[in-house]
């Protein structure tokens, strides 16, 4: 499997994963619920996944993970897209 499938694949697991979370524990006014906390971990996790592909991507000769590192900035752009629209 390619590796930017991998990374697709991760990113829609998790983004059905938030909302099976908040579903289950929804955020009210004062308190976060799953869905919230899993978003606020999203942030550090695909900033350390950004720099494994980044150190890859300059180690490995043939540069094959190009499309690995510009899947990461263009799934925050559609989270801020969808807020944007839905805020």
């Amino acid at each position: 499997m390619r590796k930017e499938i991998k990374w697709v694949l991760f990113y829609v697991a998790y983004v059905i994963t938030m909302i099976i979370g908040e579903k289950m524990a929804p955020s009210g006014v004062c308190t976060p619920g799953l869905g919230f906390l899993l978003l606020l971990l999203l942030i550090p996790i695909s900033v350390i996944l950004l720099l494994k592909d980044l150190y890859k991507y300059y180690r490995e000769p043939e540069k094959s993970r190009l499309y690995c590192i510009l899947i990461h900035p263009i799934v925050w752009l559609l989270f801020f897209v969808f807020f944007k629209l839905n805020g």
